[in-house]
């Protein structure tokens, strides 16, 4: 019996595989985790920024020995920038990485 005789196509029974240390996701998982990721990094790089606005704010505030109103309400819109974007951001920043690594154990990745 020739080794081709058992093997489709000619190819040898005695064939070495590589090992077994990667995954096979689709296209579309793999697009998704990679834009879940993505955002989560820009969105961290954006309440970063924003706490340098907290930063500067406090610094002003100390080093201020009265402050009038004009002053109190360029505290408050800094203060209010900070409010709006950060909690929210934060949330979904959770809820994107939860989603990737959900994608990722659904794809077999050993954690």
């Amino acid at each position: 019996m020739s080794h081709t005789d058992d093997c489709p196509k000619g190819r040898s029974q005695f064939l070495t595989f590589e090992s077994t240390d990667k995954i096979v996701i689709d296209r579309k998982t793999f697009k998704r985790a990679f834009l879940l990721l993505q955002t989560s990094v820009d969105t961290l790089a954006n309440v970063r920024h924003r706490e340098v606005f907290l930063e500067c704010l406090n610094k002003y505030l100390l080093e201020s020995a009265q402050l009038d109103d004009s002053d109190c309400f360029r505290a408050t819109l800094l203060l209010d920038a900070y409010y709006e974007y950060v909690p929210a951001s934060l949330a979904l920043l959770g809820s994107n990485l939860q989603e990737a690594f959900e994608l990722m154990r659904g794809a077999g990745h050993d954690y």
